[in-house]
């Protein structure tokens, strides 16, 4: 549970990639999640590689990992980091399952919290996180681009974030960049490249680790 919940923190008002970029609050911040919503609805797949950095409060730099993203509508996802180990998240409808250097782990007794991590991170991928009430929701945006803050108010989520923040390019409206805050002061900013949205994905991905 606890490298699960790592992963999300590891897999915004101020990130790195955002330094120099001028947010301000949305004028209208009920147009963005409607047109949000609208492209979520007219992704069915996303096939994507992703850089994440991690800043933990025991570490001078940042810790530095990729792999692979893969989602398919509506509740399959793979997020498969590659470099510097292999480590696995399996999202199959209501199945979560992980995998670390080559090894299943078992997630079973994590019970609710897990349910709540697999919906979010959905949720987050396919836009369903306007309708998540763990979460208040603000936007933000810049010359170029938008951004939406998303605070928790469960109790369990509050206890491990202060935060996720998801940055979308206007000329877009998909996600590029996800960075999850911990309470403890810890953060990960995730960044995607080379997407592919509509396009064919082996259902296997989404069965064996």
């Amino acid at each position: 549970m606890k490298k699960i919940s790592a992963i999300l923190i590891a897999f915004c008002l101020t990130i790195a990639w955002a330094q120099g970029q001028t947010f301000k609050p949305s004028a209208n911040p009920e147009k963005l999640f409607q047109e949000l919503r609208k492209t979520s609805q007219e992704v069915n797949s996303i096939q994507a590689a992703f850089t994440e950095e991690k800043f933990l409060a025991v570490l001078k730099e940042p810790e530095h990992s990729s792999g692979n993203f893969y989602y398919k509508k509506n509740d399959k996802m793979r997020w498969e980091q590659k470099s510097p180990v292999k480590y696995v998240i399996l999202i199959n409808g209501d199945r979560l399952r992980v995998q670390e250097a080559g090894k299943e782990k078992s997630v079973g007794q994590a019970g609710r919290m897990v349910a709540q991590i697999k919906e979010l991170m959905i949720g987050l991928v396919n836009g369903d996180f306007q309708q998540n009430k763990a979460f208040s929701q603000s936007a933000m945006e810049s010359a170029d681009q938008y951004m939406v803050v998303l605070t928790p108010v469960n109790r369990r989520l509050k206890n491990i974030y202060s935060k996720i923040t998801m940055v979308f390019p206007k000329s877009t409206m998909h996600l590029k960049e996800l960075s999850f805050y911990e309470k403890g002061g810890d953060k990960s900013v995730m960044k995607f490249q080379n997407e592919k949205f509509n396009q064919p994905i082996d259902d296997n991905l989404f069965i064996n680790l």
